[in-house]
Formats: C-alpha cells, structure tokens, sequence
C-alpha cells in the first residue's frame, strides 16, 4: 500500500519482529515508514537453520496463535498464510522431570490426581487455593512467592519453576509477577486467586457469549524465519539492512536521522516520529545526543542472561523415550545442566529425516549462566550425557547446530516498574520518540504482534 502524500513519516531502528511487524502495520493503514537495521540480516532473534531435511530453530520455535486479530495480521502477510503449519496433536503433551524421569504434565482433573509428579500432600494442598487472600495491592511478590502463597512450595518446585525456566530462562525468585506474568497476578488481584479467576472468565464468556479463538500452535514450512523474511520482503524498498547509523537528532518535534548504506552512500531524512525497538542493551550505543544517552543508560541495565541452542539430531532407534509431546522441562531442584529440550520433529513435520529425531536443549539463562557457551564441543559434551538419562539417547548425533545468545531474553525483575516509568518519562519527554521491544510489553512472539497492532 502507498503512503499518502501527507501521511506522518515514521523511522523504526531495529528489524528484528517487534520493527518489522510495527513497520508493516503502519504502511497497511498507508503511512510512509522507513527502517534501518544495522545488521544485514532482519529477523532478529527468529532465526531457522536448514541443512538438508533437518530444520532447526535458532530462536522462538513456534507462536501460540490466539486471537482473530493475530491471525488476521499474519495473513495480511504476502505469501505466508500457505506457508503455516499447524502443531501435531501430540504438542498438547508436555513433561516435566522429577527424581531424574520426565512425567507428563495432567491435561485434565483425573490426571491431576492421578499424576506422579505431584504428592498427594502437594496435591491436597491445592484445594486450599480459592481460600488464599490476595497479595496486599500495593506491593510487588516475585513469582516464586505467588506461587508458593498460593499453591504450596511443590507445586512451586515442580510446576512453575520449571516453567519459569522454559519460558524466561530465568529465576523465578527475582522475576516480578506482576511484570512477567501479568495474567496471573490480575487473577489474584482482581478474583481472589486463579481457580476462582477462572471459573469467572467462564461465566463472563458465557454470559457475553464471546467468540473463543481456537488456540493454535503454528510455525511456518520453511521455520520460524519465513515470518521475517516475508515482512521484509513485503516493505521491500523500505527496509534497509547493513546500514550504519551516523546521527540521530531530534528537531522540535520531528527527528533527523542519518545513515550510511554498505555502499557508502549516506542518506538523511527527516521524520516526524522515531521508533525504536532495537534491545534495551542496545540503546546507550545508538548515536543519540549525550543528554538522551545517558537517560537511556538506566535500560542498558535490563539483565540478559546468556543461553545456549543446541539443535541435535539422533536415528529413531537410538532414543528409547517416545517423545511423544512438546518438550520436556527440568526443576532447578533437580541438579541438571539442561533447562529443557524441546521435540521439534515430534512437534511439526519435516523437521528431520524420516528415520530421525530433532532435539532442541537449552543450556544456561539466569539458572546457571557459565554452562552457556560459544564452544560447540563443550556444550555438546555438557547435553549428550543429560539426554542419555532423561531421554535414553545413546549414539553420536547424525545433525549438530549450535547458536549462542550471549544476551538472550530480558529479565522482568523485581523492581522492573523502574524502567517502565522511565520508558514513559523518556518518551514524555523526547516528542515523536517510542521505545518498543520485547522488554517493553512481554518476551513473546505473541506479546511482539499484538504491541505491533496496537502502534
């Protein structure tokens, strides 16, 4: 879509998702968008790595698609609506490791009962949940504490730590719930805890009777990276990668920025608003004044610990699990190097040879950040023994690719409504500025597009 004649200009620093969706968003309701990357690759984080019929993900593995609006917006993508591919049944199916064995997490009440997992002191302890008081409002539990508070210390070791693992690789005894894990904490606040929060939104559903989204996990056939490269394809001309970035100046209310492509060509354009959605340790190396700078200094703090992706390939035969669900998730209580392993070839088809199995380990985040490692053969000589006893994988791998995030996914730590309120002053008071990323509104993929729809 062309941008009207008198359309707001808009520049947008960084191409990983959060720049590209923004970006394509604003150029479908027709106004003029620009955006610099300084890498020469746009994606950011979404990476995928083929190498003959394995594929493997560097980054985010799948987005939960739930909500019309998502859907909507990635089909308004060219040519990625017949490139989705839907999760296999058995993705429903997650384990977590207890006393060294994955066990599959209940899907459903009998199960619950009827779990290993979980004591059934643990299991008792429950019951109590919609009797526990709210956190006081005015002040801030980490979710270790909500948790604990609310459905007792196993559930907490067994659950929820886990969980916390997998999703931020971080410690759920320095994660903010009100920060991290929103959802949850408007449960306790605004319900009086998370069995009553839910029988709530049943009924208020019922009684609205609003149209439920069917719940899916999706992916694309070429992997994750399909979903940047056809946004950059679609902004085309309006994507410039490889650049660096000379100035950037703000004038009154607009802003002039400078650039200089790989071909030496320097470029200066002005515009009337500036978002920029590069990292938060990124932001004190942009060339802002020194006054802007130093404002932005305070977000350069935001922790980032390092993980390390190690994507490997076994023969079927040579894995005893059956690796029938999403992945498995491993308790700090449980000693491991591992944070967990996902089944991308049980989870999505054409993931590995017809013979062959894809295990995806993650290996470091806030729990144990020296295991993350640039060395493929160390960290390779770290997993291989882990897998061997939670998973009876025995044999070399037939597929090896490693990917270190030295800085891999913001931390939403206690105290993180500090940095919040500093993105809102910064932007109160630098006119036609916006910070954006997923430090900002929620790690995901899923949190990404939905701040992309709401710019």
């Amino acid at each position: 879509m062309n941008a009207s004649k008198n359309a707001p200009k808009t520049c947008i620093i960084g191409a990983g998702i959060s720049g590209l969706a923004r970006a394509w968003q604003l150029q479908r309701s027709g106004q003029d968008c620009t955006v610099l990357e300084q890498s020469a690759l746009a994606g950011g984080a979404v990476r995928s790595h083929r190498e003959g019929d394995t594929l493997a993900e560097e980054g985010p593995n799948s987005i939960l698609l739930n909500s019309h609006e998502i859907e909507a917006f990635l089909n308004s993508v060219p040519g990625l609506q017949e490139s989705i591919v839907e999760a296999c049944p058995a993705a429903n199916k997650r384990f977590i490791v207890r006393n060294g064995k994955p066990h599959a997490v209940p899907m459903g009440p009998l199960s619950a009962i009827t779990t290993p997992l979980w004591s059934f002191v643990a299991k008792l302890r429950v019951l109590k949940e919609p009797f526990v008081r709210p956190a006081p409002s005015d002040g801030e539990e980490s979710v270790a504490e909500f948790v604990r508070r609310r459905l007792g210390d196993e559930l907490y070791r067994y659950a929820i730590n886990p969980l916390v693992g997998g999703i931020y690789a971080g410690d759920p005894e320095k994660l903010s719930l009100p920060h991290a894990f929103p959802n949850l904490h408007a449960l306790d606040q605004n319900h009086g805890g998370l069995i009553r929060g839910a029988i709530a939104k049943v009924w208020a559903a019922r009684a609205n009777k609003i149209p439920k989204p069917r719940k899916r996990i999706i992916s694309f056939k070429d992997g994750m990276a399909e979903l940047p490269e056809k946004l950059a394809a679609a902004l085309s001309d309006d994507l410039h990668t490889a650049v660096s970035i000379d100035s950037i100046r703000q004038s009154d209310t607009q802003w002039t920025v400078s650039w200089t492509s790989p071909c030496g060509m320097v470029t200066e354009r002005l515009f009337d608003q500036l978002i920029v959605t590069a990292p938060a340790h990124r932001l004190p190396h942009l060339p802002f004044d020194s006054i802007l700078k130093q404002h932005l200094g305070s977000l350069g703090a935001i922790d980032y610990p390092p993980v390390s992706v190690l994507s490997l390939g076994f023969k079927r035969t040579n894995v005893a699990h059956p690796i029938d669900g999403f992945g498995v998730l491993v308790p700090e209580c449980e000693g491991r190097k591992v944070l967990g392993v996902l089944f991308p070839s049980s989870v999505f088809s054409k993931r590995a040879p017809q013979d062959e199995v894809l295990l995806t380990a993650f290996v470091g985040g806030e729990r144990q950040p020296e295991c993350a490692t640039i060395d493929t053969q160390t960290l390779i000589a770290t997993v291989l023994p882990e897998l061997e006893q939670l998973l009876g994988v025995t044999g070399q791998p037939t597929f090896v690719h490693h990917k270190h995030w030295d800085k891999a996914i913001p931390q939403y730590k206690l105290g993180y409504s500090k940095h919040l309120a500093k993105i809102k002053w910064i932007e109160q008071r630098y006119s036609g500025l916006h910070l954006a990323g997923n430090y900002c509104t929620g790690i995901s993929l899923t949190n990404c597009l939905e701040a992309a729809l709401d710019c």
